[in-house]
């Protein structure tokens, strides 16, 4: 998934960045100055807006639908020791987690997408897995703890013949209740929950993009166009694989906050020693995940609001941009490596703990060959995804200066702006390219 041929475009958010250096062409806010989306405009009529939310409602259907089976019986379990214990004080059930064929087929099944639109593969999928994955997690940590999400939704929805809107309102609001209580309480719900934030909101903004911004329209059919001279729809199984491996690799740490940091919650630790010192530690890099996918966020709002009220053309130099030229993915590199890290923290954490603050166990090394699979899927993930969003940021940087190096206004901004991470640029001795990274 790393292989990967050219710069042709950048993105305008962080994973549409998958496209840059492994043939990913995602979604970007476009700063070709060659093209001219007035030329380019695409029509996009209802049947083509139908089709568009159609396969996006039905890939997500799809990855929800996938663990049905073990959200059937964590609610089970659930209710079966509630029904035991009742009066034994509070109750925790197992936790159930959904199994790994279950979470790769989740982040497969959307990433086939991209067999309909090539684009589609590295946007729709690549959020809809985040967000799919990391529900599922959720799911089972909040029904192992008598705080289910979304209790009695399929029987406020099925059959249809008898939709009840009411029960779906009290299920929402039950739902929302039941976070308020669980996520305090639970770290590994708040990594979980980071994720789907994530997700949910990349679908929700590329989603208004399709539908809203026709310039963005005209880039994906132009990438279609491109994918299409590449030949058959079929040849582009390896790529697709490469994305939904990655996607896995990058909900990873979930299973290893979520297996060994049950009984943790995001309240700080008083005292001192090692064991308060990790636990900590993985509190704020959790915290510190959810604020770089916070910042992604920002970034997109940021440039998308810039871009509507000063032209399409405009260079965005103000609020965010205003410190650091690519929020976007710099949010997401920080939120990527903060969740890494926290899969890292939770094993050294429970790893402390169990020895007595010490690490020389027996058990301390089972630990961590049990875990060894997690953590290394982890690192990749982290590293696969930091690769991506860096050489999409050096290509972004080549772009703007070729477009805007000329003026004033970005001569001060690059002065005094943060790049964010990034790859070392090509030399180029054809041209003056070699100075174009200047800081």
């Amino acid at each position: 998934m790393l292989g990967a041929p050219s710069l042709k475009y950048v993105p305008s958010n962080s994973m549409r960045a998958m496209s840059i250096p492994v043939s990913m062409s995602m979604s970007t806010v476009s700063e070709n100055k060659n093209s001219n989306h007035n030329e380019r405009r695409t029509t996009f009529s209802t049947s083509q807006r139908a089709t568009t939310i159609a396969s996006i409602t039905l890939a997500m259907l799809l990855a929800f639908t996938s663990n049905a089976g073990v959200a059937s019986a964590a609610r089970k379990s659930a209710t079966i020791l509630v029904a035991k214990t009742a009066t034994s004080g509070p109750i925790v059930a197992p936790l159930n987690l959904p199994s790994i064929p279950t979470l790769a087929l989740v982040c497969l099944l959307p990433t086939l997408l991209g067999y309909y639109r090539s684009e589609y593969g590295v946007s729709y999928g690549y959020g809809t897995s985040i967000a799919a994955s990391s529900y599922l997690i959720l799911s089972s940590i909040a029904t192992s703890a008598g705080l289910p999400l979304f209790p009695g939704i399929k029987e406020a929805i099925l059959p249809i013949s008898s939709f009840q809107p009411a029960a779906i309102l009290t299920s929402l609001t039950t739902t929302i209740t039941n976070l308020r209580t669980l996520l305090p309480t639970s770290l590994a719900a708040c990594h979980a929950y980071a994720l789907f934030f994530y997700g949910k909101r990349l679908n929700i903004f590329l989603l208004y993009r399709e539908l809203c911004l026709p310039r963005f329209r005209a880039m994906r059919e132009r990438i279609e166009e491109r994918s299409k001279k590449q030949g058959a729809r079929w040849k582009r199984t390896p790529f697709l694989l490469s994305c939904a491996f990655l996607y896995f690799c990058m909900t990873s740490p979930l299973l290893i906050t979520s297996r060994l940091c049950g009984d943790m919650s995001m309240m700080p630790a008083c005292g001192g020693g090692m064991v308060t010192t990790l636990e900590n530690c993985l509190r704020c890099s959790v915290i510190t995940a959810f604020l770089g996918y916070l910042l992604g966020a920002l970034g997109d709002l940021n440039k998308t609001l810039g871009k509507k009220w000063q032209g399409e053309d405009a260079l965005i130099t103000g609020g965010i941009f205003r410190f650091l030229r690519h929020p976007n993915y710099t949010g997401e590199v920080i939120g990527w490596t903060s969740s890494c890290l926290a899969g890292i923290l939770a094993v050294s954490w429970k790893t402390v703990k169990n020895g007595g603050g010490s690490c020389t166990t027996s058990g301390c090394l089972t630990l961590w060959k049990s875990m060894a699979p997690y953590l290394l899927l982890s690192v990749m993930g982290a590293m696969g995804i930091t690769f991506v969003l860096a050489t999409a940021t050096t290509g972004l940087e080549y772009r703007q200066k070729e477009k805007y190096g000329d003026t004033e206004e970005y001569q001060r901004w690059i002065k005094s702006s943060w790049v964010g991470f990034k790859m070392a640029p090509k030399k180029d001795k054809s041209n003056d390219s070699e100075n174009e990274e200047q800081q």
